[in-house]
Parts: structure tokens; C-alpha cells; sequence
């Protein structure tokens, strides 16, 4: 009898247990979406999914939303004060609009407990409110996925999600979008976020760092506890990825072959002496480099993007080349210390970044040769330089 009625007592206790879990009639869901073709999808995509069986809604809120028709947009985007927000659809539109670009949806649904459900969801409304939704978006630090990152694992301070160690110790930020770019064949997508970044995307990243990208996130979450019990409780696929495959990119297409051969083209002159070609050419190469510096400089200084500060580059792209390149006397003693420092400059940040790799962009090394060495010439030039 006892035991019978300690039984009963237990099934009570499972059903009472199994009623407050499910009373929510909720169901969270993270949403990873592949990567597309297009350079805006090349890292893929999260959204979070809320189906409420009682009120019978089916929401997705997807924090990677943007105003393309702002007038302003252009402006803002370039100096990291584009406002990025909060929006909300219909689980059957998101799934068409990713369905159309023939690009893959993985759902992981989250094991919570009602009460648990039920506070997401408030979480979700309120930020979705006009008020709060808006954020500024940052590349690397604050984007889409990392503010589901942050909701997933840091939302709850009393008893905080923890991931495990899911990424290699000393991959860098920079390393892992160059694992996207290479598998995607786009070499001068590359090399111009290579040029962007600054010092910070070459620090070694943890578990938590390395989720600022969908898969790693979706990697995170399938690994993460939450109060010792899994985070994911079923994980399915709930659009196939359709990509065609990626065509290869010709090598003599590539950022190396083009720089070069403007490297060799930039040296042809040296063979006929200080020729008006060869004074040309170094011209060309001093605006050109010039430019670039100050343009690197604007986007550390001059914007509120925090990826993009504290740029090695601009160690060889010098701002100062736009203005030496229309100084008359390039024999003046200042110029000669400047062009002597700026080649020995350029040579220990080839030495370096060869290994360290990564941090200056390989296909500019043959460009950086050609500056290090014109610049070591005209230092020791026993004439002034003819004006172009």
C-alpha cells in the first residue's frame, strides 16, 4: 500500500512538474541562416523565433534591420552612425524570403522552463517598442548575432549560460572571416576588410568572442548549460541550403597577381635611370598611397567604427605620402630622413607580419616591396627629382 501510494505521490509530482512546463504554450526557438552569395549575407544570419500556441502567433525578431531609404544612409554607414533595429515578421515570410535566395534555415529549440519562456518573450516585447529597438551596429563588437549572443548567455545574471570551449585558442577575429571569404572565393572582399580592420581583430578570441558569427553561435548554443541541463533541446533543419556552388576565382584575377604586377610595372622605369617615367610612377604611387592613409585615418578617427581603429596599415599607407608627393625639392634633408625611415619602416612590418600572418594582407606585400624600395632610392638620389 505504501508503495502504491508513493507512486501515486511521484506520477502527481511528474504531471504537476510537466503542466508548469508547458503552461507557457511557448516555444523559443535560435534561428541560423547560411551564408548567401551576396557580400552582405557571406557570414550568414540569426533570428530568434517565438511561437506562441495560445495567442497563436508565429514571430521571428531579427536584429540585423536597417532604413536602406534614409536619405542619409550612405553618410551614416560610412561613419558608424547607421542605427541598426530590432524588427519583427511572420515566421512563413522569413522562411520565403530565405527560401527565394536558395540559402539554408537550421532551427535549435531552447529547453526552458515556462516561467523562463514566458520572460523572453516580455524581453522581446519591450525591446521591439519603438524606443528601444535601435541600436548602432558594429562589425565586429556589436551586430546582429551578438546581441542574440548576448540575450542567450548573458541575459540572465543570477544563472548566466555557459558555453564550452568550442573554437581553437589564438584564432583571431580576423582569421575566422577569412575562413568565409576563402571559402567563398572573394579575394578583394578580403583585402579590403583587411585594409579596414585595426589591431583589435588580431586578439585572440574566446568561445564567447568567436559567436559574433551565426555558425558559431548556433555551435555555442548546441554546447551551452543553462542551471546544468543543455541549452538546445531538439535541432532541426527547417529549410535546405540550395547554394550553387562558388565558381573559383583565376589567379590572375587575384589582389596578388594585380599588385604584382603593378610592382613590376612601377619598377621598368629604374632601368633608364631617373627617367620622366620613373618620376610619374613614384608620383602616382605617393598620391595613391597618400590617399589611402588619409582614408584609414578618417575611419579610425573620424567615425564611431571601433573595428576599424588603431589600423597597421596605416604604417605604409602614411598619410604624409599625398602631401611629399607635391613637395618640389624631394632633396631637402627632411624629406631624405622621412623617405629613409619610411622604407626601413616598411621592411620590419613586412618581417613581422610574415610571422605573424594575417595582420597586413598578403597580396600587398609585392606593392609594399616596390614602396620600400623606390623610397630607399630617392633618398640616396644626388639630384633633385624633376616635377612631374
Amino acid at each position: 500500500m505504501r508503495i502504491k501510494l508513493l507512486i501515486f505521490f511521484m506520477l502527481c509530482l511528474h504531471m504537476t512538474s510537466r503542466a508548469e512546463r508547458d503552461s507557457s504554450a511557448l516555444r523559443i526557438s535560435l534561428l541560423t541562416c547560411t551564408p548567401g552569395a551576396e557580400l552582405y549575407s557571406i557570414f550568414g544570419h540569426n533570428a530568434l523565433r517565438i511561437v506562441d500556441s495560445a495567442a497563436g502567433t508565429d514571430v521571428v525578431y531579427n536584429y540585423g534591420t536597417f532604413d536602406f531609404s534614409d536619405p542619409d544612409f550612405y553618410t551614416k554607414f560610412v561613419r558608424g552612425k547607421l542605427m541598426y533595429f530590432l524588427s519583427q515578421s511572420s515566421y512563413q515570410d522569413f522562411l520565403f524570403e530565405y527560401s527565394y535566395f536558395k540559402r539554408g534555415v537550421i532551427e535549435q529549440v531552447l529547453k526552458l522552463s515556462a516561467k523562463e519562456k514566458k520572460e523572453w518573450q516580455q524581453f522581446m516585447f519591450e525591446n521591439v517598442r519603438e524606443e528601444n529597438r535601435y541600436y548602432k551596429y558594429d562589425f565586429l563588437y556589436d551586430n546582429c548575432t551578438t546581441r542574440l549572443r548576448d540575450i542567450l548567455f548573458r541575459k540572465n545574471t543570477d544563472h548566466p549560460l555557459q558555453p564550452k570551449v568550442f573554437t581553437t585558442y589564438g584564432r583571431t577575429f580576423r582569421d575566422h572571416l577569412h575562413g568565409y571569404l576563402d571559402r567563398a572565393e572573394m579575394p578583394w572582399t578580403k583585402l579590403g576588410i583587411d585594409l579596414l580592420l585595426g589591431v583589435g581583430a588580431d586578439k585572440p578570441m574566446d568561445a564567447m568572442d568567436a559567436m559574433f558569427l551565426p555558425d558559431y553561435l548556433a555551435k555555442g548554443a548546441s554546447l551551452g548549460t543553462f542551471n546544468g541541463k543543455k541549452l538546445i533541446q531538439e535541432e532541426s533543419i527547417a529549410l535546405a541550403d540550395a547554394q550553387p556552388a562558388v565558381r573559383e576565382t583565376p589567379f590572375w584575377q587575384s589582389p596578388l597577381f594585380v599588385f604584382f604586377l603593378v610592382a613590376v610595372i612601377g619598377l621598368m622605369p629604374s632601368f633608364f635611370g631617373q627617367s620622366r617615367g620613373q618620376i610619374l610612377a613614384d608620383h602616382f604611387l605617393f598620391i595613391l598611397t597618400g590617399f589611402l592613409g588619409w582614408v584609414l585615418l578618417f575611419m579610425w578617427v573620424g567615425t564611431d567604427h571601433q573595428s576599424f581603429s588603431k589600423n597597421l596599415n596605416l604604417l605604409w599607407a602614411m598619410p604624409f605620402n599625398l602631401v611629399l608627393a607635391f613637395v618640389k625639392n624631394k632633396n631637402a634633408f627632411f624629406v631624405r630622413k622621412y623617405l629613409r625611415l619610411y622604407s626601413l619602416l616598411i621592411i620590419v612590418l613586412m618581417a613581422i607580419t610574415l610571422i605573424y600572418t594575417g595582420m597586413i594582407n598578403y597580396s600587398l606585400y609585392p606593392l609594399l616591396a616596390l614602396l620600400s624600395y623606390r623610397s630607399w632610392m630617392l633618398s640616396r638620389a644626388d639630384k633633385k627629382m624633376l616635377k612631374p
